[in-house]
């Protein structure tokens, strides 16, 4: 046995039990979600809550995600073991679950390759394969170093849209008698009649569909987005802890499903927003609309000292 391959099965002897705790919560409500999507039986008094409390635990395993991390540096038993933990529980609960708790609600039914269907196919494989896509990347282009942006649709924040809206959904059928929901139901653009072919598909579920497929190509994008999770757990000034207390409180106060889907629409529409402005900027310097400024910093790195130099693989990889 080599020594390389010693080093490497010396350093699993010992792994960090909290962060990895705290993963593995990440993972294991991922795995409920779909458990959760797959036990939804549309109009069954037993099960119609299944897809609203899918949902919510992929927004539980959010809390672990975001937690996992800060505990490791916080106990400097951060390591490459739980990086990998890390995203291969993330591909589950911020790529898979969404995708298949969209698939069950406008779907209502099992079902693959029938008459319409295969939109829906299409739509799940797609997200789940761009969510994968962005946490390879994630994994190659990021440092430990703490940055305030995320480059493109960070995978925790697509999925916080995606179940957010579907949050809103079954809130909205399963509570009538709410203003929002009495208004979206008497114009039809939500319905709670099952699905019988695209042709039955209401104006909310065409609208989930587009999301699903917008978050998928934004989380490969270079859109930038705020660190949700540098900003909530870094250092911040005294008015902006107050202003946090009162969106806790108003989480609290105010239905949460509404507050789900507004804000997470919301976060997307300013990012979207942002880069447009971005855009519009470099074309009225005369810039190409489409540059990205992380690209050209590196771009200008590799035109340094170690340009020519071997980048590639080491041996054996």
């Amino acid at each position: 046995m080599n020594q390389k391959l010693q080093q490497r099965l010396k350093r699993l002897k010992t792994l960090p039990v909290f962060p990895t705790l705290l993963t593995a919560g990440n993972l294991a409500a991922g795995i409920t979600a779909v458990l959760c999507a797959a036990s939804y039986v549309p109009g069954s008094a037993d099960h119609r809550y299944m897809l609203f409390i899918g949902a919510c635990a992929v927004f539980v395993a959010m809390v672990f995600d975001m937690f996992d991390g800060k505990v490791a540096r916080m106990t400097r038993t951060a390591g490459p073991f739980g990086a990998e933990l890390d995203s291969l529980a993330d591909v589950v609960s911020f790529g898979v679950a969404p995708a298949i708790l969209v698939h069950r609600l406008v779907l209502g039914q099992p079902g693959v390759f029938a008459y319409g269907e295969k939109l829906l196919w299409f739509v799940t494989v797609f997200y789940a394969v761009m969510a994968a896509i962005r946490l390879a990347r994630y994994n190659v282009e990021h440092s430990d170093e703490a940055t305030p942006w995320f480059r493109g649709l960070p995978s925790p924040g697509a999925a916080a849209l995606v179940c957010g809206w579907v949050m809103f959904h079954q809130w909205t059928v399963l509570n009538p008698e709410k203003t929002i929901s009495s208004w979206l139901l008497t114009h039809g653009l939500i319905s709670p009649g099952p699905w019988n072919g695209l042709e039955s598909m209401d104006a909310f579920r065409w609208g989930l569909v587009a999301i699903t497929i917008a978050s998928g190509l934004l989380m490969v994008s270079t859109v930038r987005y705020p660190h949700a999770g540098n900003t909530l757990f870094g250092r911040m000034s005294f008015r902006s802890m107050i202003l946090l207390i009162m969106v806790i409180a108003a989480l609290v106060i105010i239905d949460l499903p509404y507050v789900a889907f507004f804000g997470t629409t919301g976060y997307v529409a300013w990012g979207l927003f942002r880069g447009a402005f971005e855009m519009w900027r470099n074309w009225r310097q005369g810039r190409d609309p489409l540059t990205d400024a992380d690209e050209e910093e590196a771009d200008d790195l590799a035109d340094g000292d170690d340009a020519g130099k071997d980048v590639g693989p080491a041996p054996g990889r």
